[in-house]
């Protein structure tokens, strides 16, 4: 009498999600808000995933956008007062690349609503996952906000983490549900930052540790010491890779970012597409002109691959 109990418990179960892995071809398109973006500067964590698959090529375009939320609120420009139109790029944005992988990080300018907006944010993560299918990415991942670092005298500082956490736990809850990977970078990076405080207290009481610029944004040293943090919430292991060995690898990757990102946000894009392309809209044709420079660059990222794996 409970066979059909438990086929049934069986059948509405989530799919176990997949292992984090990259293959010969994959386009890797990673979404979020400040930390992502600011990442491509710096190229630390980009570095780490191409020497954790030293054999495969591949491609990875930074998406990330600096304030922005899983509604698309900061890519508005002058769309603030039409919100389909900010979800519309964000989408759009994405699947015009192709991606078989999709890393979404979003999370940390919603947690800012408090525990009173998980549910809005949860709606939204969810709106985003769906418009986002057509793509048919073989993997998912989700990857929580980042915590404050501890040691800075930041007033709500507790509280922000404790709402930083609401928000890992509701990205966290979706991954299970939609059998997605979860990546946990909340809990990875709270770590570090409570072990260096511990350092720190034993020398000076209170003493930042400089792995952020104001306690939350990530400097060049966040950047670089959080990068086995980054590969360890993907299930990864840190390569054995000194970094002056892997600095030009580096010097390329963040190169190449900087070609895409003025591929895709060019600085005059409202006289190139938006209202004012009356005026100079005829030299639009120009953006087209990154597309064989980024091809290079991603050229010379393979060939210096080759090189250290000689």
């Amino acid at each position: 009498m409970y066979l059909p109990l438990i086929i049934g418990t069986l059948l509405a179960a989530p799919p176990e999600p997949p292992a984090f892995a990259i293959h010969n071809g994959d386009r890797i398109v990673w979404l979020g808000s400040t930390y992502v973006e600011r990442e491509q500067r710096f190229g630390y964590w980009e570095t780490a995933l191409h020497l954790a698959f030293p054999d495969v090529s591949f491609s990875f375009r930074n998406l990330g956008w600096s304030g922005d939320t899983v509604f698309g609120e900061a890519r508005g420009r002058f769309d603030f007062h039409n919100p389909d139109k900010c979800f519309r790029q964000i989408v759009e944005q994405t699947l015009e690349l192709k991606p078989t992988i999709i890393i979404l990080s979003y999370g940390s300018n919603e947690s800012f609503e408090g525990a009173a907006g998980v549910a809005k944010f949860q709606q939204g993560l969810e709106k985003l996952l769906d418009a986002l299918k057509p793509a048919k990415a073989r993997l998912t991942v989700l990857m929580s906000p980042l915590p404050y670092e501890l040691g800075y005298p930041l007033p709500n500082r507790k509280q922000r983490n404790d709402e930083l956490a609401l928000y890992t736990a509701a990205i966290e809850r979706i991954a299970k549900q939609r059998g997605l990977l979860f990546a946990d970078l909340f809990r990875e990076v709270q770590k570090l930052y409570t072990l260096e405080q511990a350092r720190n207290d034993s020398v000076k009481p209170d003493h930042p540790a400089g792995y952020t610029e104001n306690g939350w944004h990530l400097r060049d040293s966040g950047y670089l010491h959080t990068t086995p943090c980054f590969l360890k919430a993907l299930g990864l292991t840190a390569p054995a890779k000194p970094p002056p060995t892997v600095a030009p690898l580096r010097q390329a990757i963040v190169a190449k970012n900087e070609l895409f990102f003025h591929r895709w946000r060019p600085q005059n894009e409202t006289y190139l597409f938006g209202f004012r392309k009356h005026e100079q809209g005829k030299n639009a044709k120009e953006v087209a002109e990154f597309d064989p420079l980024i091809a290079a660059a991603e050229e010379n990222i393979i060939k210096l691959m080759k090189e250290l794996n000689k």
